[in-house]
């Protein structure tokens, strides 16, 4: 069978379509088109305002060959013999497309749609496509077009700017770039697409009673500290990027409430808000006698130390009254600093570097993550502990 192809293909593929019985498989394959190419062109959406030409008024095709083709869908049209050999049209294969003047207007939207269907392309694969330039193609991802609160995403076939052929060509290459998702599965098993553990999807509320997994939790923690210290390290060394998403955290939203406050602290009356710059130890007062209970310090310690309780609260003696200075939080970077320098430096006289007190804090903020609103006395009492500083605060 002969490879030429009819002079005028669209206007031939119009003409075939509106006058004859063949199918859109025999139309593409004659006029060297996409499938969908004639289908569009059938539906009106691709070739609008050519007008169709006929190849048997030109000499390109026999009214036999179309009649064998209409009766038998699987035979494949052959071109006339041409009476005159007309030399071979060599088309360009380098530089951008060439656009017409009244398709240029479009390019932009072409390039949008381009750019959310088929990411994969390079933006010298979408140059060849609809004939822009690389700066064009930089604004329309950035949002930084002129025309960019006006553009709408406009497949290139449909506005005339490329063949389906050459969008199917481009997106098969590009796609040979991209690693297939089970060889990455393959190569990196603990990459992040595989599943999630067992322990955290059965762990969604509302599921009834789950197994009991042995080991589940305490790696769970202990991957919560190392996270929550990793985060203070980088606020610490004030790194923090502006643009990055906050840590989402109870305290950030937590409500301006007076938490319980110690046995013969609430008849007082309302004073207001105290800032909290520095703690300084309370004059006069005295021990208050299950203070620990009143705090909820039992749920993380069994063998409590009500002395070491009682110098606690007289260490931060009248800001307990505060909402805001009765609590911590563990997202704000002022409080992780008044916790360190204010209770275990100053207080404590601890003498270890910045990042090991840092680490205790997180420890303590992921062993009170249950806590929507982590009260002072407890967390202070929690790194006490954990510095073995009881004794001396109880003495």
């Amino acid at each position: 069978m002969s490879d030429r192809k009819p002079l005028m293909p669209k206007a031939t593929a119009v003409w075939l379509v509106d006058n004859t019985g063949l199918s859109f498989e025999q139309i593409a394959e004659l006029c060297g088109l996409h499938v969908l190419e004639v289908k569009g062109i059938a539906d009106d959406d691709v070739a609008q305002g050519i007008k169709g030409m006929d190849p048997i008024a030109n000499g390109q095709l026999t009214r036999e060959e179309i009649a064998r083709g209409e009766a038998d869908h699987e035979h494949k049209l052959r071109l006339a013999e041409a009476k005159v050999n007309l030399p071979q049209v060599t088309t360009r294969k380098k530089g951008p497309r060439y656009t017409p003047v009244s398709r240029r207007h479009d390019r932009p939207n072409a390039v949008l749609w381009l750019i959310r269907n088929h990411p994969e392309l390079k933006d010298s694969q979408i140059m060849r496509l609809v004939g822009t330039t690389k700066p064009t193609i930089a604004q329309i991802r950035d949002r930084t077009h002129w025309n960019s609160a006006s553009l709408q995403p406009q497949d290139p076939v449909t506005l005339g700017l490329c063949s389906q052929i050459d969008l199917d060509a481009e997106v098969k290459k590009a796609a040979k770039r991209v690693p297939v998702r089970e060889e990455v599965i393959a190569a990196e098993p603990t990459a992040s697409v595989s599943l999630l553990p067992v322990d955290e999807t059965t762990s969604v509320p509302g599921l009834g009673p789950q197994p009991d997994l042995p080991g589940a939790a305490a790696r769970r923690e202990s991957a919560e500290a190392a996270e929550m210290f990793a985060r203070l390290q980088k606020l610490s060394s004030g790194k923090a990027s502006e643009e990055e998403e906050p840590v989402a955290d109870a305290e950030t939203v937590f409500a301006r409430r007076a938490p319980p406050v110690a046995a013969g602290l609430d008849d007082q009356p309302d004073m207001p808000d105290i800032t909290f710059p520095d703690e300084e130890e309370a004059s006069g007062a005295e021990p208050v006698p299950g203070a620990a209970e009143s705090f909820g310090l039992g749920a993380y310690v069994e063998n409590i130390d009500e002395a070491a309780v009682a110098a606690i609260v007289r260490h931060l003696g009248i800001a307990l009254r505060s909402a805001d200075a009765s609590l911590v939080s563990c997202s704000d970077l002022t409080e992780i600093e008044r916790v360190r320098e204010s209770w275990l430096k100053k207080k404590l006289a601890l003498t270890d570097d910045d990042a090991t007190l840092d680490a205790a804090i997180a420890e303590v903020c992921v062993k009170m993550r249950d806590e929507r609103r982590k009260h002072r006395v407890p967390f202070y009492y929690l790194l006490a502990a954990h510095f073995g500083k009881l004794g001396e605060l109880a003495g």
